[in-house]
């Protein structure tokens, strides 16, 4: 076993993963009618490309990205649109399963360009449950130096064995699927993380990289403690480095993709197949056979665990994700989504419900098992006191929501409930604060295109009072090189706002799923309208450089 470091804290609840592991992986059965949500991704929702009654392949795209944050949606079958709202679209099946897809690629011949396009046009998410779109991680080396990708197979959360029956089933793809993104993200290493509890998946990656691979591979294998598969802590356990508060993974040189992100980008890249199904783990004790599926995307979750033997009257609690960070779901008619990675059915003696509140003893023991370092006991009474700056003090969006703090609590407090309302009373500040921003600068980009444009329409007087006159030192070619001098800088300038603009909208993406980024994503545009009116500026004023300036006759001696 490599060395691993240590991160601080952390907690061994039950494991409760070989009830759904005993099977091989296989195939859901055809749906024949799924309904498709417009957001299933971090950021903005996907906008409609089709129309009720429409008749649509299995692959073809229904509704494409809106803004840099989103992602495509694809039809999981074949049939017609039977229902458009704003917030979905529903698919009757011919049963037909007619499929769309598009050219295969060679990732390793592909220019980056075409392959992040590829990324893009499939719909392709992180499949760990966070959903941002892996094209934009694609691009991340623009912004920062990468030296390691790091394949997150620790899949510490209980329950969950998605990623442990993807390895099990597709390793050789998923290493593949590694080799792209390093190759995209400019890594020159790619470190495989899993926790000691995945012997057979363990075994199957080891025989794996046997096989010839062009970058190097290293598997390192930690001891079994949630929450390790936390980004931040799996970065500390593998390589000790700390990711700086309110950064990312690739400030310190890292990429982190989980095994089922790098199967689906292989398969969009390799196959043609746009992200139109998951693998997710069907398990709890209302269910006679858990089980690991390869489910298409819009399937009715009620539909799907009952092929799973679910067990009405024993259910007690529907949780998707794992029973630490996941959410309870209210109906079996909602859909699986891309963000599926897990549907727990509980019986209430397995999973209870929580003994009344009781007041803060001040034990201690949420601090000493927070894997983020913080002082929860002090971020439980700076939320419900509201003293918001005491939050970002203490680092409250440094918390990753992992219900360590809440498990070992012996007052039995919501304490990650309580960070999550205040993270969305200060999101919700500073959207308006942005807001009032944004409103500032478009006022005075307003302000200073108005005064160009009046000082070009003076400009222009001049020159026609000039016409025909010899050249004036306002005419004359170091003026003409002063004005363009003056546009290449307005050029990169503008060029580097666009940089800025995007920079800003890909981190708050990934830092914080839930922010609201419509205003950034406005941002990002007009920083993008202003580069492109500063580039037909620079290419109007070299074109009249070059028809004012006087031709060489070629004949002259």
């Amino acid at each position: 076993m490599a060395r691993a470091f240590e991160f601080p804290g952390g907690i061994h609840p039950p494991e409760r993963k070989t009830s759904s592991t005993s099977v091989p992986l296989s195939a859901a059965s055809l749906p024949s009618r799924v309904v498709l949500p417009l957001k299933q991704h971090s950021g903005n929702a996907a906008l409609a490309c089709v129309e009720p009654g429409q008749y649509v392949r299995t692959g073809e795209c229904i509704a494409r990205r809106d803004g840099m944050i989103s992602a495509d949606v694809h039809a999981s079958i074949s049939g017609h649109v039977s229902e458009l709202t704003d917030t979905q679209i529903t698919i009757e099946g011919d049963g037909c399963d007619e499929w769309l897809l598009m050219p295969v690629l060679d990732w390793r011949t592909t220019d980056s360009r075409i392959l992040r396009e590829r990324l893009d046009e499939s719909g392709v998410v992180g499949l760990g449950g966070a959903g941002f779109p892996t094209h934009i991680k694609a691009r991340v080396r623009e912004r920062h130096a990468l030296d390691t990708l790091i394949v997150n197979a620790a899949e510490c959360e209980p329950y969950i064995t998605a990623d442990d029956m993807t390895l099990r089933t597709f390793a050789l793809d998923v290493l593949e699927g590694a080799q792209l993104m390093a190759h995209l993200a400019g890594a020159k290493r790619i470190l495989i993380g899993i926790e000691d509890n995945k012997p057979e998946a363990i075994a199957i990656l080891s025989q794996a990289l046997s096989h010839s691979i062009p970058l190097p591979v290293e598997l390192k294998v930690i001891a079994t403690r949630y929450p390790s598969g936390g980004e931040r802590q799996l970065i500390k356990k593998l390589l000790d480095r700390e990711v700086p508060s309110g950064g990312l993974p690739a400030d310190v040189g890292v990429l982190c993709h989980n095994p089922g992100t790098l199967l689906a980008a292989l398969q969009a890249v390799r196959d043609g197949t746009p992200l139109v199904s998951r693998i997710l783990t069907l398990t709890g004790e209302a269910l006679a056979r858990p089980a690991n599926v390869i489910a298409r995307l819009g399937t009715s979750i009620g539909a799907l665990l009952q092929t799973a033997g679910l067990e009405e009257k024993r259910l007690f609690r529907l949780i998707q994700g794992g029973p630490m960070m996941g959410a309870i779901l209210e109906s079996l008619e909602l859909p699986v989504t891309k963000a599926t990675n897990c549907l727990i059915a509980a019986t209430q003696e397995e999973l209870p419900p929580s003994p009344p509140e009781q007041p803060c003893i001040r034990c201690g023991a949420c601090e000493e098992v927070c894997p983020a370092a913080l002082l929860p006991q002090q971020l439980h009474w700076y939320a419900r006191a509201e003293q918001d700056e005491r939050l970002s003090r203490y680092h409250l969006f440094d918390c990753i929501e992992c219900g360590a703090c809440s498990y070992v609590c012996p007052s039995h407090i919501p304490l990650v409930e309580d960070y999550r309302n205040a993270k969305q009373r200060i999101r919700y500040q500073r959207l308006e604060t942005a807001k009032a921003e944004h409103a500032r600068h478009r006022f005075e980009f307003r302000q200073a295109r108005l005064a160009r444009e009046e000082a070009e329409k003076q400009a222009r007087r001049e020159a026609r009072r000039n016409a025909g006159r010899r050249a004036t030192p306002a005419s004359s070619p170091a003026a003409g090189q002063a004005d363009l001098q003056g546009l290449r800088i307005a050029q990169v300038a503008a060029k580097a706002a666009v940089k800025k603009a995007e920079k800003a909208l890909a981190r708050t993406a990934q830092q914080d799923p839930h922010q609201d980024l419509s205003d950034l994503e406005t941002q990002v545009a007009t920083a993008r309208e202003n580069l492109e009116a500063a580039e037909a500026r620079l290419a109007s004023a070299r074109a009249e450089t070059a028809s004012d300036t006087p031709q060489t006759d070629k004949g002259a001696s």
